[in-house]
């Protein structure tokens, strides 16, 4: 996969977040977040690269690519020092919109950043933050080949297998025209008026689910989030609200007694 820089400047709005002059491209590089949180001022820059050597998921985890095979950027933002909830949400939504503008539908999210197609797992977010600086990573599988993934255990799509005809610079400039757009709004109003956006969108909604949080483990019907972004899980001990930690959901079967 190759971007054409130019049709990318051509199709971002003037006056966006991001703009052609603050986007640094480099053919491999450690970690795409870790590169961005090392600038000086990271606000409206953007990086991409065609392949991580260190590519990093929530939790410490690791984020594998092949090299030309994902959408792999951040991108940057100057925020306040205090918590910006829902921002990993709301990026999930922003490449929903942007992959619906290239026809794709049927694209779901798994709280609280991967993004799945048909039980797949097509892309992901990372947020970090250093200081008042915020970093939105986000990884998309774009034509992955099959013997380049055999080490992955979960379930994983790419986006040449739903849609032969997604161009890969119009895709990249409308997730950085919606990025901006709807992560600035949510810095500055707040998730409360994405909570059912994101409901729509939830793959576990409604469903007995498994909430692993370090030792600790619950199980209930996932309720989707609330207006702070936070997953409700019904139970017998009521509705509860979990907020952050190491969260990995697993979808249950209902089994009759």
């Amino acid at each position: 996969m190759h971007y054409d820089f130019q049709k990318i400047a051509r199709l971002l709005p003037k006056n966006g977040k991001f703009s052609a002059d603050r986007i640094v491209f480099f053919d491999e590089v450690d970690s795409t977040n870790v590169w961005m949180l090392k600038q000086p001022e990271i606000d409206g820059l953007c990086c991409i690269t065609s392949h991580q050597v260190e590519g990093k998921g929530r939790q410490g985890r690791k984020w594998s690519d092949v090299r030309g095979g994902s959408i792999l950027m951040s991108m940057g933002w100057e925020v306040d020092a205090g918590h910006c909830p829902g921002v990993s949400l709301v990026a999930g939504l922003a490449v929903i919109k942007s992959l619906k503008e290239q026809g794709i539908k049927g694209v779901q999210l798994k709280w609280p950043n991967d993004i799945l197609f048909d039980a797949g797992k097509l892309g992901g977010i990372l947020v970090e933050k250093t200081g008042t600086s915020m970093v939105v990573g986000l990884g998309l599988n774009y034509r992955l080949k099959d013997s380049s993934m055999s080490g992955i255990e979960q379930p994983w799509t790419d986006i040449a297998s739903i849609s032969v005809t997604c161009d890969a610079d119009e895709l990249l400039s409308a997730i950085l025209r919606n990025m901006g757009e709807m992560i600035t709004d949510c810095i500055a109003r707040g998730f409360k008026g994405y909570a059912d956006y994101w409901n729509s969108l939830d793959a576990f909604r409604g469903c007995l689910t498994e909430v692993r949080m370090g030792q600790e483990t619950i199980v209930g019907v996932e309720q989707g989030v609330n207006e702070t972004g936070a997953l409700l899980i019904e139970s017998g001990e009521g509705v509860q609200t979990i907020h952050t930690g190491d969260v990995s959901l697993r979808r249950r079967a209902f089994t009759q007694g």
